[in-house]
This record gives C-alpha cells, sequence and structure tokens, in this order.
C-alpha cells in the first residue's frame, strides 16, 4: 500500500462501484508461438472496442450504469473469523511511469509513408490509414526498453491492429509461427534486413468511436514494436503511440568516468539491470519475468554497489523466505503463478544472498531473520551425502540445474539437461559439493557476525570435511573432475575448487591456470561472474581481465543495448546475469570494497588495466570520490577508517568527512 495524504481514506465499501471487463481476453496458450520457446509470461491481450470503458479515468465520468461493489467476505454469525483481505504497507516504492515518445521509424511498408510515420510518432501529426488497405511500420527505441504502450485512435469501424514486441531483428526463419521452438540466429541485431519475433496484442475496432485508446494492462519490453494495421470499409486515424518506460526506481549513486569501452560495457549493464527490476527482480524481463534464486543473487549485489536503496533486496530476501518448503530448501523461482520444476542447487545461492548484505549493510537482525531458513537448507545438503562423503543424486521430480553450455544438452529431455554425464553416470557431480561448501563458509561467517559462534564451527568443520572428500575422490592430474573417478572435466569444477578452498595457494593458481589453457566446458555467462572470482583469487586478474572481458565485447560488437542471456543460445537479449560488469569495475577496476560489515573500506585501484579514471561510490560508510592517474586522491564524505593501496604500498588511513587524501607512487 503506498503512502497516502493525511486524512485520506482508501477503505473499500459498498460506495465503490465497478463494470466487468469483458472486452479483453488473454490470448490462450493454444495460440502461443512456440518459436519463442514455452509460455511463461503469456499474458498478451485480444481486446475489443468497448464504448462503456471509454474515458471511465476521467474525473467526469458518468458511471451511473454501473454496479456497485459486493464485500467478498462475510462471516457468519458466532464465527469467530476475521477477513483475509488485509492491506499492509507496501516495502518498495511505486513504479513510476515515465512518458516519452519512440526514438525513430525503422521501415515501413502500404499507404502511409516513412516521413508520414515519422511525424506520427514525434506527436506532431496523426496518420490516417485509407479504408481496405494494410499498414506495417516497424518503430523503435534506442534501447531495449520496458513500458506501457498507448495507442490513440478514431473511426476505422472493423479494423484490426495488431501491435507486435520484439528485442531485436534476426534471420528470417521462413515461418511466422511453429507448434516447437526452433534454433534461432541473431547477430547484428539492429540489422532491418531481417526479420522481428516476439509476442503480440491484437486490437479490434467494432463500431468505430472517437476516442479510442489501447493499453496492455502489464508492461511490455522491447527494443523494436511493429504495427500491423487492416482496415475495413471506413478508414482509421491513429492520433498518438507513446510509451510509459517503467521499472524500479533505483537511485544510482555511482558514477564513473574511465575509457571509452569501460563507459559504455558500464551504461550497457546498468541499463541491462534496470530492465530486469520492477515489483521483483527479474531473469528476463521479455521471455519469462521469473524471479531466480541464482539470479536474483548477483542483481542484488549489483544493486549494493550502484545504490545505498536495498529495499527491493529486502523484499526478495523476505519472499524466497516465505517461500520454504517442508524439505527445508526454498523455491528456486518466487513468486510464480504456475508450477515449476525444483532446482535444488538454487537455495544455496539464498545463502549467499544474505551473506551478501551482511557484508553491505551489516544487520545483524536481518541476518539472524533467516538463519533458521539458511540451516535448514544446509541441512537438506548434509542429507544428500553418500557413502564417499559427497553431496549425491537429488529427488527424481527436481531439476538439477547448474549450467546452459552445449556439451551438457540432452536433445529432448531439458531437465536432465545442464549437468555434466558424471552426475547421471557416478551418481555425485562435483560442482554440486562444492557450491555446499561455499554456502557453509558463508552461513559459518554469518553466525560467526550474530555470535552463533558453536554453528559457525560446526559449518565449518562440515566445508572441511567435503573438501577432504573431493580432494580424495574428484582431482586427477592436476584438474577437478565433474564426478567421482569420471574422465569429464569443465571450468565449473575447477572455479568453485577454488572458490571453495578446496585448491588453495599454489595448486589454486595452478588449476586456474590450466583451466584457461585447456579445451574445458566453458561456463556460460550464468557463471561468469563466478570466474572473476576464481581468477581474483588466485591474483591473475590483471593477466586475464581482458580476455575475459570480451564476450561483451562481442555483444557491443552486435549492436545489443542490453546484455544477452548466454551466447551459445541468444534467447534473451536483456538478462540481469549478465550484469556482472558493474561488480568488475566497481570492486576490482576502481577496487572499492568493504572489509567489514558496514565499517571499513579497502580502496585498491587496478591502475594497470586503467592508467586514470575517476568515479563516484556509495558505500555502507559513505560516498567515495576517488580520482587517479599519477597520483591517487580519495576523499570519503564520513569518519572512517580505510585500507588504500596504490604505487605498491599499503597505507592504514582514517578519513574527517569530507578532507580528501593524496597518495603516490614510491
Amino acid at each position: 500500500m503506498a503512502d497516502v495524504p493525511k486524512g485520506f481514506s482508501l477503505s473499500a465499501d459498498s460506495s465503490w462501484k465497478c463494470l466487468g471487463e469483458t472486452s479483453r481476453r488473454i490470448i490462450p496458450h493454444s495460440e502461443w508461438n512456440y518459436i519463442l520457446g514455452p509460455p511463461f509470461v503469456s499474458n498478451n491481450e485480444r481486446v475489443a472496442e468497448a464504448k462503456t470503458l471509454s474515458g471511465w479515468k476521467l474525473a467526469a465520468f458518468d458511471d451511473s450504469t454501473w454496479e456497485q461493489a459486493v464485500p467478498a467476505f462475510r462471516p457468519a454469525k458466532m464465527l469467530p473469523m476475521q477477513s483475509p483481505w488485509k492491506l499492509t504497507q507496501r516495502p518498495i516504492p511505486m513504479l513510476p511511469e515515465i512518458e516519452r515518445n519512440f526514438d525513430g521509424v525503422v521501415k515501413c511498408d502500404g499507404p502511409i509513408s516513412h516521413d508520414q510515420w515519422t511525424a506520427f510518432i514525434q506527436g506532431s501529426s496523426p496518420v490516417v490509414v485509407p479504408a481496405g488497405e494494410s499498414a506495417i511500420v516497424d518503430i523503435e527505441c534506442e534501447s531495449l526498453t520496458t513500458a506501457f504502450v498507448n495507442l490513440q485512435l478514431e473511426g476505422g469501424k472493423g479494423s484490426i491492429i495488431t501491435i507486435q514486441y520484439a528485442e531485436c531483428y534476426e534471420k528470417d526463419l521462413g515461418v511466422e509461427i511453429a507448434p516447437f521452438p526452433m534454433p534461432r540466429t541473431k547477430s547484428i541485431r539492429s540489422d532491418s534486413s531481417g526479420r522481428l519475433y516476439g509476442v503480440k496484442d491484437v486490437y479490434n475496432v467494432v463500431d468505430g468511436e472517437p476516442d479510442q485508446s489501447f493499453e496492455p494492462f502489464w508492461f511490455r519490453a522491447f527494443r523494436y514494436v511493429q504495427l500491423h494495421i487492416q482496415t475495413s470499409s471506413q478508414p482509421l486515424t491513429l492520433n498518438a503511440f507513446t510509451l510509459r518506460e517503467t521499472s524500479y526506481p533505483l537511485e544510482i549513486s555511482t558514477q564513473i568516468q574511465a575509457e571509452p569501452e569501460i563507459d559504455k560495457i558500464w551504461n550497457v549493464s546498468l541499463r541491462t539491470l534496470q530492465n530486469c527490476r520492477h515489483e521483483t527482480y527479474e531473469d528476463c524481463p521479455f521471455y519469462e519475468q521469473n524471479q531466480f534464486a541464482s539470479d536474483s543473487r548477483l542483481q542484488m549485489l549489483f544493486t549494493y554497489q550502484i545504490s545505498s536503496d536495498d529495499r527491493l533486496a529486502r523484499k526478495t530476501l523476505e519472499e524466497f523466505h516465505a517461500s520454504r518448503c517442508s524439505d527445508g530448501l526454498i523455491k528456486a523461482q518466487f513468486p510464480s503463478g504456475f508450477r515449476s520444476k525444483q532446482i535444488p542447487q538454487f537455495s544455496l545461492y539464498y545463502v549467499a544472498m544474505v551473506w551478501d548484505h551482511m557484508r553491505y549493510f551489516g544487520d545483524a537482525k536481518l541476518v539472524r531473520r533467516y538463519l533458521s531458513t539458511i540451516d535448514g537448507i544446509l541441512n537438506h545438503f548434509d542429507d544428500l551425502l553418500n557413502a564417499i562423503g559427497l553431496v549425491g543424486q537429488f529427488d527424481d521430480d527436481t531439476w538439477p540445474f547448474i549450467d546452459w553450455v552445449p556439451e551438457w544438452s540432452v536433445p529432448g529431455k531439458i531437465f536432465q539437461s545442464c549437468m555434466p554425464q558424471a552426475y547421471h553416470t557416478t551418481g555425485a557431480a562435483t560442482f554440486n559439493s562444492l557450491i555446499y561448501i561455499i554456502a557453509l563458509m558463508q552461513a559459518g561467517d554469518l553466525c560467526a557476525f550474530v555470535e552463533r559462534k558453536d554453528t559457525a564451527a560446526e559449518y565449518r568443520r562440515r566445508a572441511q570435511e567435503l573438501r577432504d572428500a573431493v580432494n580424495t575422490h574428484c582431482y586427477a592430474d592436476g584438474l577437478y573432475l565433474d564426478g567421482p573417478s569420471s574422465k569429464e572435466y569443465s571450468q565449473h569444477s575447477q572455479v568453485f575448487a577454488v572458490l571453495s578452498e578446496t585448491a588453495t595457494g599454489s595448486q589454486a593458481r595452478e588449476v586456474i591456470t590450466r583451466m584457461s589453457e585447456a579445451s574445458l566446458v566453458q561456463c556460460s555467462s550464468a557463471l561468469q561472474f563466478y570466474v572473476f572470482r576464481a581468477v581474483e583469487k588466485v591474483g591473475l586478474y590483471d593477466r586475464m581481465f581482458s580476455t575475459l572481458l570480451d564476450p561483451w565485447r562481442r555483444m557491443l560488437a552486435d549492436d545489443l543495448t542490453t546484455w544477452a542471456e548466454f551466447e551459445q543460445n541468444p534467447r534473451s537479449d536483456c538478462h540481469g546475469w549478465s550484469a556482472c560488469p558493474i561488480n568488475e569495475i566497481v570492486t576490482q577496476i576502481y577496487g572499492v570494497k568493504s572489509t567489514r560489515p558496514g565499517q571499513r573500506l579497502r580502496i585498491e585501484p587496478r591502475v594497470e588495466l586503467l592508467s586514470k579514471a575517476e568515479g563516484t561510490f556509495v558505500t555502507s560508510v559513505g560516498t567515495v570520490r576517488l580520482k587517479w592517474a599519477e597520483e591517487l586522491e580519495v576523499e570519503v564524505n564520513s569518519d572512517v577508517e580505510a585500507e588504500i593501496v596504490f604505487g605498491g604500498s599499503v597505507y592504514t588511513v582514517q578519513f574527517v568527512g569530507g578532507q580528501p587524501l593524496t597518495f603516490k607512487t614510491k
């Protein structure tokens, strides 16, 4: 519930009036175009012109024919029952709707010229489509966006208007629809010689009244919109076609000014993250709009690095906490409007969510609230340990997902894909034990933070026992196997062996070095964040950073305006987990890190990667301003202790609010 003016009553009673909306229908799954994949969102509309709904938002609207509202709850006499319909304070701000025009016309076909369409979308003149004509126009935004569209029209009795929303142009598959997914080919996303594929709304003009409008109930995600107008016996006048952009209103405080490539990657990353947050975090705005635990962990972390607003993150923590199942796991995706396969490993990312929040905000009360959920998750995995001490197989009705990689694909069997075959042949995947170790390490830190020292010690002991089992059964010839005594290797096992401290010191460095040189199964965009972390942990970051950044360079070359889900299958052109350059720029290039929850800073810019730069960064202890070339200048607007690493020296300093300090190379 949003804040309301003082003295204003929002109580709903029988004085309210209502009218059943019968002119609007959700297009059924039977008409879904499976070229696009499964119908996850599937909320597109078929709308018919309705006189009774014209102008109902205006104060002077005559609602005398509308019905009185009927209370939904009528308790029986002598039954001490309370109404289940109770409002509670909204935990996040209302989402803004920012009015704007489309940016341009790409191409058109029919009786209306390109210049006429351009004037129309700029708001300078209407467009009239003659009777008995067909007109098609492709309209663009400069970048992929999430918005409500609004079409104002009049006349045109019998006309049919189809509005198609697409992320990009792609190779023409030769068909418009198909009852099954087809391989998609995307290259230069703005290459209009290709074709638009996407979801559609349909508006049917019944009587051709003046002042008609179409607007969907839910926002749409698009970079391109195609209008297809088929008129009947009357001409149709289009008066305006506009949009209202919407997303969670995050106030971004972190700003950077670096070299052009880094600046562009930063801006595209911010736009990706923006499009993937609304009432919840979302994996992707176009296809699914699902709040997955694995994706959300990263999106929440990136949020902390650009803003001090953690309200959406807190809401996410609470929602997954509320999704707990009887077996101790949380739902892999929640909230969800349909039954979905459980992904057991995703529950372990919830531990990382709470751990991240602790590191950035130091909120002991929040940590204590969610420790019971974390205990349940970890105990579930402990129950899965097999005779040799590794995490064994999950229940048959789950989807044991690790990553989208082609080598792990089983044609026609998606729920047996995304895992190394070693999981099926040996009964265990090394990755599952390694990510469980990391969760135990993080849980140990959380318990220690709130003085649950015995539980912290227990979790750390369990982690060490797992490390011993992995090193005994899953390590051979200098690399970690994908399963005990298997012959499969992947980046995943090497990266998570390092992050779990199963491999340490020179062994860890050797594992990452060999991983980068060998032809192993590669981590997709879903896990690139963790690849960066492993490379950082073994001290090879400066050497490998440029190579690791290549996937984002390739996406820029293909004219993406947001980051794609992953390279091997470009299904989604906007996916939150691919915004990980935010973390790399803030915590690695500029080197702004929190070393003690909410209390101490470490600033360690990688001048080897960027010879000069400046920026302003939001942290839990205040705003940090950095600037370097020959010298490093640091300013913090609060009194805080910090560790500065620059020019081969380490300085421990006490900042006094607003007083800049300068550091020089040796």
